[in-house]
């Protein structure tokens, strides 16, 4: 009797141990995939930092862009200029003591590069958005990527004095050759007096 509750018992452990394998056999796929797929932050600046950069009274508005496409990889998982995209980090800070400004980032736009009114300009494709940026639910790559573009995507706020706002816009390049200059308008609103000035960098 003995030898039979043994037996039995060594065939439930038996079947206990392999369900364990199988079931961390499934659990450990999806770590690595996920532990894959992670990104780090983008360095941030100070906004005086940036060597591309205008300076409006309380405000600076500075532009960097990341053409190499080792840090392409290290910070979206792909290379973004070999699909046309190039992503552009821009850092808005409002430096004055008083002064409260709205930036929108639906308002930032691609101008013309011989045009730096900041007036019109503003150019239209099919995976783009209203102003020329690339409208990033278009873009066709992998679900993880697109999330990571999307996450890293500059966002609206309003700039109390001292604060600031950074992130990406992404902007449509040829994939065969060189890219021309570009013309980046960023509308910033003053909070007080609903007077919008149209900051312009060329890059």
């Amino acid at each position: 009797m003995k030898t039979g509750i043994h037996v039995i018992l060594v065939r439930l452990t038996t079947a206990f141990a392999a369900a364990a394998v199988i079931a961390l056999a499934l659990f450990m796929p999806a770590q690595a995939v996920y532990g894959s797929h992670s990104f780090p932050d983008y360095p941030t600046r100070s906004a005086s930092q940036y060597s591309n950069k205008v300076i409006k009274g309380g405000l600076i508005v500075a532009l960097e862009t990341v053409e190499d496409l080792e840090r392409q990889k290290l910070y979206f998982k792909s290379h973004l200029s070999s699909k046309g995209i190039l992503p552009v980090f821009i850092v808005v800070q409002n430096t004055s003591a008083t002064g409260e400004y709205l930036f929108d980032k639906s308002a930032v736009a691609l101008g013309e590069a011989t045009n730096p009114s900041g007036k019109g300009g503003r150019k239209i494709g099919s995976l783009l958005g209203s102003g020329g940026l690339l409208d990033l639910t278009l873009v066709r790559d992998a679900t993880y990527v697109r999330e990571n573009l999307m996450k890293k995507e500059v966002r609206s706020k309003t700039l109390s004095p001292g604060s600031s706002v950074y992130g990406f816009v992404y902007v449509p390049v040829p994939t065969d050759g060189p890219r021309k200059k570009l013309h980046l308008q960023v509308p910033i609103t003053n909070s007080q007096s609903s007077e919008t000035e149209v900051v312009n960098l060329f890059f």
